[in-house]
């Protein structure tokens, strides 16, 4: 039984690690992390990028606190348990698809560990900005998936 426990507590503290190490909270200034004169350099797909990433972090934590809760409140011999077991794991590979951005600065509370995928990065470097906006999009609608799923799993 402590096993069955010990799977979401796992991802779930998994998810709080990738979620603290995905570069920052999602409370840029207006400029993402930018001088003035940097603003005016980045094209509308690049903002719009930018922007889609940083309200995808917001959603993604306020998806993991809701799944967290869902599962305090859902009984092992729930039939819905597996389910949320499930999305538990399929956020987990979610979040390694959610990269900090090239070109937006690091916004870390203090204490927090700076962590994230530099080759990731890298390779995001070489999309254009309207295959990154493409790419931001995409990944926004993955999470939009497990949201709906999860709804789905509470309404039941």
């Amino acid at each position: 039984m402590k096993k069955f426990l010990l799977l979401p507590t796992l991802s779930l503290a998994v998810i709080l690690v990738l979620s603290i190490s995905a570069c920052g909270d999602g409370s840029h200034d207006s400029h993402d992390g930018h001088s003035d004169e940097d603003v005016t350099e980045m094209s509308d797909d690049r903002l719009s990028a930018i922007n889609i990433h940083d309200d995808t972090k917001r959603l993604g934590k306020e998806f993991h606190v809701k799944l967290a809760n869902q599962f305090a409140i859902t009984e092992l011999t729930d039939s819905s348990f597996i389910h949320l077991a499930d999305l538990d794991a399929q956020y987990v590979q979610w979040s390694k698809t959610l990269v900090k951005i090239p070109g937006t600065a690091c916004d870390h509370a203090e204490g927090e560990e700076h962590i994230h995928d530099h080759a990731a990065e890298a390779r995001l470097e070489k999309l254009s900005d309207a295959e990154l906006l493409e790419l931001q999009e995409a990944i926004q609608d993955e999470l939009m998936n497990l949201m709906n799923t999860l709804d789905e799993i509470i309404a039941k």
